[in-house]
């Protein structure tokens, strides 16, 4: 199967190459024809539909934010070329800089309006900017030209003063080629996998230290960047710039091809794109139904292959990944350094004063003072309700205070749950939020990303900075795999590991963010005896290392075996601390505890 594997992708990329070449070659193939300047046009046009379908699919496709103002971005870098050279008389090349300017720029002031918008308002809030925006460009007399738009832009030569229809067809394959290989540097970096994260979970994206507000901005402005890019090379295509480019229904072939080909695929795009371009020409007769044909494509697509073509073969068992072997001498020779910096033994690294939090009339913690040490494994329990899943949501600032206090290293903690985990302090859910989607190896790497040190311009062009930061991360991340016995699944994704793999892998995860503080709710939940073996191991190595791990459990045997102290809390209070030993023969804790199932029997 695995040889099976390598043979077709040896064939994808060899039949890649090949396509590249013979889209090279077309002009010479296009003066064959009665017309080769229509035919270079039609192609030309297509090229510049695949560069803005990539960038609608790294936004919405892989930033999970719903656009549909992305040909009124098109529009707006069109005019930008338009405008510069038709009235202001700029160089072209300048000009088209401008554009991508103007697109990124557009990008970040519609975001920042909506940044507390959800997925569907969103996309009604990038709907009505685009609607205003071509009114505003047609009510814009003899500076956008009203509805007869701008006339007359020309490609820019580089050895004469305009590129022949030949040379800017090159040109434009060059640049879609360009564009895909930045779209595939950032899905393969730290950038992308933050952009995937918030995607999947954004609420694990901020356990992990990632600002959603800032890293969404990032994302909206690298693609309205290259939605002006777009716009500014399609109206050199045309020779014109008017507001009926940035009309969603003319759109249509953008997001065809985009589901067709595969949302949140690399290749897909542009295979959609060339799709549904080739089936507008082979119906270009009959254009009064071009919209009714790429409408039903769309339902097709939608109910026959949701995942588009591409994700289709990705899911298949000659596309997706297979489990990776691994000698043990190989496994045995990754070296990990996971001891925790600047703290000394028995430090205070977290605590609560008095801390309350109430939802109306329910006071689901009511004044807990609790410390957490480094080197120290914090066991907490309690039954279901008491409290202790709202105690750590209060302690990490997903949840505001009613009253009390919390310090981290001595000083007051932020409010913002990705501040608090950039102070040290990472939290694993109770109930898994792996990014399902993404392979075993990049949801470590997830981790990892706030720490390399690298730009988005690093990660694009793939600079030394880049390429050394990348490498080292990738070592340490599967050797925190080889730690927990999850090496060789590490090119699966996370979706297809089973739960007790996932549960370690969410360990693993937040371990990569090397954090101080290590909040682990309920891993033990669903683990067999061999998977508890080393999650208990993991655990043990960790507080050894300097780090301190709260550990909320219900399986208290698994818990007193670990703890080096226990606080048991009830009804959002803490009625009894210390020992396992001092704990399990504390009168308040058996009495608290008489006559429920779920700790009378394992307490006694």
């Amino acid at each position: 199967m695995i040889s099976s594997y390598k043979t077709l992708n040896r064939v994808l990329v060899a039949g890649t190459a090949i396509a590249i070449a013979l889209l090279y070659l077309f002009p010479l193939f296009a003066r064959t024809t009665n017309n080769p300047s229509y035919y270079l046009q039609i192609v030309s046009v297509a090229l510049c539909s695949a560069i803005l379908t990539i960038s609608l699919n790294i936004c919405m496709g892989y930033g999970g934010l719903m656009s549909l103002m992305h040909t009124g971005l098109q529009m707006m870098g069109g005019y930008a070329v338009a405008i510069l050279t038709l009235n202001h008389h700029w160089n072209g090349w300048l000009a088209l800089v401008m554009a991508i300017v103007v697109g990124a720029v557009f990008a970040v002031l519609v975001i920042l309006l909506s940044l507390r918008a959800t997925y569907l308002y969103f996309g009604m809030i990038t709907l009505a900017v685009n609607l205003i925006a071509m009114e505003a460009i047609r009510q814009g007399g003899s500076f956008t030209g009203g509805y007869n738009g701008l006339i007359g832009v020309m490609a820019p030569g580089i050895t004469t003063t305009m590129m022949t229809p030949q040379a800017f067809y090159v040109f434009l394959l060059t640049i879609l080629i360009g564009v895909y290989v930045i779209q595939r540097n950032l899905v393969f970096s730290g950038f992308g996998r933050n952009t995937m994260a918030l995607r999947e979970s954004p609420e694990t994206a901020t356990a992990l230290g990632i600002s959603p507000n800032v890293h969404r901005v990032k994302i909206f402005a690298v693609s309205g960047a290259l939605a002006g890019l777009a716009g500014g090379l399609l109206s050199m295509q045309l020779g014109y710039a008017m507001s009926e480019i940035g009309d969603l229904g003319s759109g249509l072939i953008f997001f065809v091809g985009l589901f067709l080909g595969g949302i949140s695929t690399l290749a897909g795009p542009i295979i959609g794109v060339a799709v549904v371009a080739t089936i507008a020409f082979l119906i270009r007769g009959t254009a009064q139904y071009n919209t009714l044909v790429l409408g039903g494509l769309l339902l097709l697509c939608m109910v026959v292959l949701p995942r588009g073509v591409v994700g289709m073969y990705r899911y298949s068992r000659f596309g997706s990944p297979h489990v990776r072997e691994f000698d043990q001498a190989e496994i045995d020779s990754f070296q990990l350094d996971i001891s925790v910096k600047d703290v000394v033994k028995n430090q205070i690294l977290l605590e609560s004063h008095d801390l309350a939090k109430h939802f109306g009339g329910i006071h689901a913690v009511d004044g807990v003072s609790i410390v957490f040490r480094s080197g120290e494994v914090h066991g907490i329990i309690g039954p279901n309700g008491s409290g202790k899943s709202t105690l750590i949501s209060c302690l990490t600032g997903y949840y505001p205070l009613t009253a009390g206090s919390v310090e981290i290293l001595g000083n007051p903690a932020p409010k913002k749950p990705f501040l608090i985990s950039r102070l040290g302090v990472t939290r694993v859910f109770q109930i898994p939020h792996l990014f399902e989607r993404e392979s075993v190896l990049d949801n470590v790497l997830t981790g990892m990303y706030r720490r390399d040190r690298y730009s988005i311009f690093d990660a694009i062009f793939r600079t030394p900075r880049y390429r050394k930061a990348n490498a080292r991360s990738t070592e340490e991340a599967r050797a925190l795999l080889a730690l927990a016995g999850l090496l060789n699944q590490q090119d699966l994704t996370a979706g297809s590991i089973s739960h007790g793999q996932k549960r370690l892998l969410e360990v693993v995860r937040a371990v990569a963010t090397q954090p101080k503080i290590l909040i682990l709710d309920e891993p033990a939940t669903g683990l067999r005896q061999d998977e508890l073996d080393v999650l208990k191991g993991l655990i043990s190595r960790l507080a050894k290392e300097g780090m301190s791990v709260v550990l909320i459990e219900h399986n208290v045997d698994f818990l007193m075996n670990l703890a080096d102290i226990v606080t048991v809390i009830e009804s959002g209070k803490v009625i009894a601390e210390g020992t396992p030993m001092e704990v399990q023969k504390n009168e308040k804790v058996l009495d608290a505890y008489l006559g429920r199932t779920d700790f009378s029997k394992e307490l006694a």
